[in-house]
């Protein structure tokens, strides 16, 4: 029966790396953290002249892991279950190493933000330290484990999780933990103007404000140019953005004289000048594009927003992404 649970607990695992694999938008990172806990230690006596005193301890664990995906981590820990006592005298003690895997069966946000329940399984070692005359039946085996984890936006989280290893020892913990780093534009950046950046070297940037002047008599016939939309905390192009730009590309050479403002946006679920960078990013991920195919430079005004001109709400997922935005606006010529 044990064999059986084995073999299934790996084969949960396999699939959880499997599907890991699978996404390829996340931002994959290191995290660590500590917790203090009450464990239940059941030492057998197995027919020897002394029992069980107490059976609930303390202890503390610090652990290291690695999020491999939206869903899935792996994370190795340490953990110190402190002691059962027995009577008629006799301490013993407990402390466990392990490695292995978490899924997250639920996430309020992708990037480990807000509330999060996962199921954790992995492989253990299990110490003892006593003056009585023992014997450990198993020193490696399989442990599990649940969780709930709150994350903030700074990296910070709180995580309350139950473990069980092997039969004679649970963990009820809660800790304090901090992912690190992140994607190219969570780097420190210098705060945004709030009005939009000009992106373009300077002597171009003149030579735009120059051409800026309205003109109603000069209106390009230009069409209606698609908005292209990016994925949670990714300047990288989709098919369908880099289809929608191949129509935008047909119609400025439709048009050769119509210029257009390329304006990159982002949703609020960072801070400022995250957002403000990563719209830099998308603004340029789309004029190097278009310049790429055949769009000359000077057609194209840089513009980056952040979070400041919102399409819909950002309260609803849906809103985000929408707000998720490169769009196009003629310029007068």
């Amino acid at each position: 029966m044990k064999s059986v649970k084995c073999t299934a607990a790996m084969m949960m695992l396999c699939g959880a790396m499997v599907s890991a694999n699978a996404a390829s938008d996340f931002t994959k990172r290191w995290y660590g953290g500590a917790g203090i806990g009450i464990s239940e230690l059941e030492p057998d006596p197995n027919g020897t002249a002394v029992s069980v005193d107490k059976s609930r301890s303390s202890g503390g664990k610090i652990f290291v892991g690695y999020d491999l995906s939206e869903r899935f981590s792996i994370e190795g820990h340490y953990a110190d279950l402190g002691e059962a006592k027995m009577a008629p005298r006799g301490e013993v003690g407990y402390r466990e190493f392990g490695l292995g895997g978490l899924y997250y069966l639920y996430k309020q946000h992708p990037a480990h933000t807000g509330f999060g329940f996962f199921g954790k399984a992995g492989l253990g070692k299990m110490e003892n330290d006593t003056d009585l005359t023992y014997e450990r039946v198993n020193d490696y085996s399989l442990f599990y484990g649940a969780g709930l984890e709150y994350g903030f936006r700074n990296g910070l989280a709180l995580r309350g999780e139950i473990e069980l290893y092997d039969k004679d020892a649970q963990f009820l913990t809660i800790s304090l933990m901090k992912r690190f780093g992140g994607t190219r534009e969570e780097q420190p950046q210098t705060a945004p103007e709030p009005e939009p950046v000009v992106l373009a070297p300077a002597p171009v940037a003149a030579e735009l404000v120059l051409e800026l002047e309205p003109d109603p008599l000069k209106m390009a016939p230009l069409g209606k140019l698609e908005v292209i939309y990016f994925l949670t905390n990714s300047a990288a192009l989709t098919g369908e953005a880099r289809a929608k730009l191949d129509r935008v590309v047909s119609e400025l050479q439709r048009v050769p004289d119509a210029r257009v403002e390329v304006a990159g946006h982002t949703d609020d679920r960072a801070t400022r000048s995250y957002n403000f960078n990563l719209s830099q990013q998308r603004t340029r991920v789309v004029i190097d594009y278009l310049t790429k195919k055949g769009i000359a430079l000077k057609r194209l005004r840089p513009a980056a927003y952040g979070e400041d001109k919102p399409a819909a709400s950002n309260a609803t997922e849906e809103g985000r992404s929408l707000n998720r935005r490169v769009e196009f606006r003629e310029l007068k010529q």
